[in-house]
């Protein structure tokens, strides 16, 4: 069995015989129409910014905007668009949307994280930095933790010059996203005869992890100040970029940090069309940096045309019209969106239930949760437990009262390793070695995880785009999953480890191919660690279990009641979804920030599609924590006492 050779080069971005279609006579794809304002903000042609609530649709808006500029040609051929999302799966999945949609131009849309293309545009273009930037043997990522950041603020402090003594009382938490990020690289280190507090910090921070001997020390705000200087040192760099991606977008806008920001405007803030879409009400990430007031920052800074998505196509008309009322409190001009979504009716859509003890919250909704099952066609995977934080707290309760009904748990903020399981299931590599196994041990049946592990592994090995080189993948993976079907059957997971079972899947693809390919496709994931991941993961499932398919159903975890943190579930919807621990011990920093606290309230409740369920204990209700009680009967849900 030999793996395929990787092809050379060709033009696989070059549309196969497409005609292109005149803009007055293109037609949304998959779809039957656009609201009117999406309408407007995918034909202007300038800078954009679409304010887009819970439930409006902005994936498949960019995705519409994409195929539309692609089809008519006013993204012409052989120039590509550029999509900048926050997290790996909004990428993952704006690309595949663009990909089904209009698979003829799916080589002419790039859609990645912002770590990752900065980390890309230093991996390639490390060697032309300034002299004074360039790395002596290459660099490690690695995030200091706030101890870290805290210790070596006590020590630059007490090493300043005189002329800065008292002035350097920065705060561990915010030094690297709003300090070490705000600050432009100098193509030449400052001397020591002309730094403020804020230059003299934020160098000696880099040269404590960067500017020393050995490998480097970066994390992704270091990463993007390296990119930001790297295209405006280098014209010609910036002059490419600007030519090869005259479109460009950027998804959840309102979590822009000052870095990422500045990368934008010095990038592509001229000469180049960009549309962000946010909404300022889901702006949950200020911890790690977001700017505040993003949305109107870039409407100002690129002369942008507003447009506001006035539908929801999640969130049934009830569920609209609370959520307004706690949209209202971050925006008091709102407008309230029009729910598209079809009600349905024999139950509240929101009521908040209050519970003697944690035992009785966790029997009384595995109990519910068992009988709505039985009752509907409705699945585990349509329930979320969405708690604040420390979801960790609520799991061994309700893994024990939903097993009893033979109902699983999936914990998606557990930690494995350096990855949460969220992370881990959204992984690309992951989903080819979980796809291998499945088609490994079921032959038949399996035609769309056949497709998938088939494209994954032509983008491995280079054969996206040529026929040829595609017939050898296809054929090389008939030969990988015979072996392993051969290998699982003689290795039965009782009595496998983990760790075997990764070495094989891995030695079959071609460990080599898979590193080059991360490397270089997929720059924000390391291999290690997906693997390490991996590994945990299925450590944890193949324990006890007779069956590989029990193995694998147990790993991916799909047929579960899903646990995760309101953070986590941004951008995901659930028919019914239990919003968990509305009381100051999950809430306990709410006064602190209260305008962020009551984001993270807005973005965990409209999640739900159909069906919203508080839960609150018996504790004392004064203090900052009252504001979401008193929200809650501003919009008429009701409070019903579960004993």
């Amino acid at each position: 069995m030999s793996v395929p050779s990787q092809p050379g080069p060709t033009n696989s971005s070059k549309p196969r015989a497409t005609t292109l279609i005149p803009a007055e006579e293109w037609r949304p794809i998959g779809i039957s129409d656009l609201e009117p304002a999406a309408w407007e903000a995918l034909r202007d042609t300038g800078n954009v910014v679409v304010v887009a609530g819970p439930g409006a649709g902005k994936t498949e808006f960019l995705a519409q905007r994409a195929a539309y500029l692609l089809q008519t040609g006013i993204c012409p051929w052989p120039q590509r668009i550029l999509a900048i999302s926050f997290k790996r799966d909004a990428a993952a999945n704006l690309g595949r949307r663009v990909a089904t949609r209009v698979p003829e131009h799916a080589g002419r849309f790039a859609s990645m994280t912002f770590d990752a293309f900065t980390k890309g545009l230093v991996d390639r273009f490390a060697a032309a930095l300034p002299a004074d930037w360039r790395m002596s043997d290459g660099y490690d990522i690695r995030m200091a933790p706030d101890a870290e950041v805290s210790q070596f603020l006590n020590g630059v402090a007490f090493s300043a010059p005189p002329a800065l003594s008292g002035k350097l009382g920065f705060q561990p938490r915010r030094f690297v996203p709003d300090v070490v990020g705000g600050w432009h690289l100098p193509e030449y280190l400052p001397t020591d005869d002309d730094v403020d507090a804020v230059t003299y910090a934020v160098r000696e921070w880099w040269r404590a992890r960067y500017l020393r001997s050995g490998t480097a020390e970066v994390d992704f705000v270091m990463l993007n100040r390296l990119a930001e200087l790297l295209v405006r040192a280098v014209p010609k760099l910036r002059r490419a970029l600007r030519m090869t991606y005259p479109v460009v977008f950027v998804d959840e806008f309102q979590d822009t940090t000052s870095a990422q920001f500045s990368f934008l405007t010095s990038v592509f803030g001229e000469r180049t069309a960009v549309t962000a879409v946010g909404d300022s009400k889901q702006r949950i990430m200020g911890w790690a940096g977001a700017l505040p007031e993003a949305v109107k920052r870039f409407t100002n800074a690129f002369d942008a045309t507003s447009y506001a998505l006035a539908w929801n196509f999640r969130s049934s008309n009830s569920l609209v019209e609370l959520q307004h009322v706690i949209a209202s409190r971050l925006d008091p001009t709102t407008v309230r969106a029009t729910s598209k979504a079809s009600a349905e009716v024999g139950h509240d859509p929101a009521v908040l239930w209050t519970f003697s003890s944690s035992d009785r919250e966790a029997t009384v909704i595995a109990d519910w949760i068992a009988q709505d099952i039985a009752a509907s066609d409705r699945t585990p995977s349509d329930f979320a437990l969405i708690a604040r934080q420390r979801v960790k707290d609520f799991e061994p309760l309700f893994r024990a009262r939903l097993a009893a009904h033979g109902i699983r748990v999936r914990n998606d903020d557990a930690r494995l390793g350096k990855m949460t399981l969220q992370d881990l299931r959204k992984s690309e590599i992951a989903r080819l070695l979980l796809g291998l196994l499945r088609l490994a041990n079921e032959p038949h049946g399996l035609a769309k995880v056949w497709r998938d592990v088939s494209a994954a592994m032509e983008r491995v090995h280079g054969a996206t785009g040529d026929d040829t080189a595609q017939r050898r993948v296809g054929e090389y993976l008939a030969e990988v999953t015979a072996h392993l079907r051969t290998w699982l059957r003689s290795h039965p997971p009782a009595t496998t480890s983990a760790a075997d079972t990764i070495k094989q899947v891995v030695g079959l693809l071609g460990g080599a191919a898979l590193r080059r390919y991360v490397k270089s496709a997929a720059p924000g994931e390391d291999l290690d660690i997906v693997l390490g991941a991996f590994e945990a993961r299925l450590d944890t499932t193949i324990k006890g279990t007779a069956k590989w398919g029990d193995v694998l159903d147990e790993f991916e975890g799909a047929d579960a009641v899903v646990l995760l943190t309101a953070h986590r579930s941004k951008g995901l919807e659930y028919h019914t979804v239990f919003f968990l621990g509305i009381h100051a011990k999950q809430w306990w920093a709410y006064g602190s920030d209260r305008r962020e606290g009551t984001s993270t309230f807005f973005v965990g409740l409209s999640r739900a599609a159909h069906r919203l369920i508080f839960t609150t204990d018996q504790t004392d209700r004064t203090g900052p924590i009252d504001d979401l009680f008193t929200m809650l009967t501003e919009a008429g849900v009701p409070e019903i006492d579960q004993g």
